[in-house]
């Protein structure tokens, strides 16, 4: 039941998220990287429903990280882990919906 919170705080954190400057920042509408709590790809895998992606937005290294993608409150939020380790969750990057709306 924990995981689940935990998942739903940071579906609703990314759905207002923005661009930002590092780990535990977060501004409305761009990307939000997660600070303190970890969730592993694991637990997502478990308790979200998503898509995999063949590749990243540009930001990300594509050696280091993996990208996944959801649907909700009318966005698209890409969500990028780590190859290494428990493959932890690095950052979220949120998109409007709209024609072309993945420039990656």
């Amino acid at each position: 039941m924990k995981k689940l919170a935990f998942v739903t705080v940071l579906l609703t954190l990314a759905a207002g998220a923005a661009p930002a400057s590092g780990p535990g920042e977060s501004h409305s509408g761009g990307t939000f990287y997660p600070g303190g709590g970890v969730l592993t790809y694991e637990m997502f895998e478990a308790a979200v429903e998503h898509a995999d992606l063949e590749g990243c937005p540009a930001e990300f290294d594509t050696d280091a990280v993996f990208c996944r993608i959801t649907l909700a409150n009318d966005m698209a939020h890409v969500f990028a882990f780590a190859h290494d380790g428990d493959q932890p969750l690095l950052a979220i990057k949120s998109y409007e919906l709209g024609d072309g709306f993945l420039p990656f």
